[in-house]
């Protein structure tokens, strides 16, 4: 880590050819014009699940370069910021009591490919953060997969959700590790939400060892065809 003033941290980056995830100027992570198109500005997605689905800022332009390039291309020094997103979707909720962060399952395959579970590191910075707003949550990664799903990327909206359904599986001892945990709400967290199928999963999932889930929380929303973007 570079410190001192931001230019020599930008000096850096530029001497071994970093760049802005969003937009390609070089400078560290993302820069500042694209944090503030980035900025949050978490929602509702109606008609997802059964539970309410809150999205904290739209998958498109620099965002949607910004999860690209984080989670395949090796950037995990967007987990700080994206994390932090994380984080805002969480505490607009009104949670009452302590939560826990459950992570949609990546595929072991893509964990393979990647080096590491991102959506776990994600999970985990924002229990971070909310933490230093005073927020209590503890990371849960109690979901895994029971078998191989094919890529979501390229699928419509029917072959999502036949790819997952009964995919996801949560541990029986799940339970009994909310209860020692002191947990009062249960917020399934992702990063990208196209059509929920991925989810509704992970929710069901869960209902089938007896936990309710009180919302799922993702970073971005990708908008269907013909939806306001703005």
């Amino acid at each position: 880590m570079v410190s001192g003033h931001p230019w020599r941290a930008a000096a850096a980056d530029l001497a071994v050819g970093a760049d802005c995830a969003g937009c390609g100027v070089p400078g560290l992570g993302w820069c500042r014009d694209c944090a503030i198109a980035c900025r949050p500005a978490p929602r509702l997605v109606p008609g997802v699940a059964d539970v309410p689905v809150v999205a904290v800022v739209d998958n498109v332009g620099p965002m949607a370069r910004v999860v690209v390039a984080w989670k395949d291309r090796g950037r995990l020094r967007l987990t700080e910021p994206l994390g932090r997103l994380l984080a805002v979707g969480c505490s607009w909720l009104p949670l009452a009591g302590r939560a826990g962060l459950v992570p949609v399952p990546t595929a072991r395959a893509q964990v393979r490919r990647r080096g590491a579970d991102p959506v776990n590191l994600l999970a985990a910075r924002a229990v971070g953060d909310l933490g230093a707003v005073g927020i209590e949550a503890v990371l849960l990664p109690s979901l895994r997969r029971r078998r191989a799903t094919r890529d979501q990327a390229g699928l419509g909206a029917r072959e999502r959700q036949a790819n997952v359904r009964g995919a996801f599986a949560a541990d029986h001892s799940f339970v009994s590790r909310c209860v020692r945990a002191g947990i009062d709400e249960v917020v399934v967290v992702d990063d990208v939400l196209t059509t929920g199928a991925s989810a509704r999963e992970a929710v069901r999932a869960l209902a089938a060892v007896g936990v309710r889930t009180t919302a799922v929380v993702v970073v971005a929303h990708t908008p269907g065809p013909g939806a306001d973007r703005t």
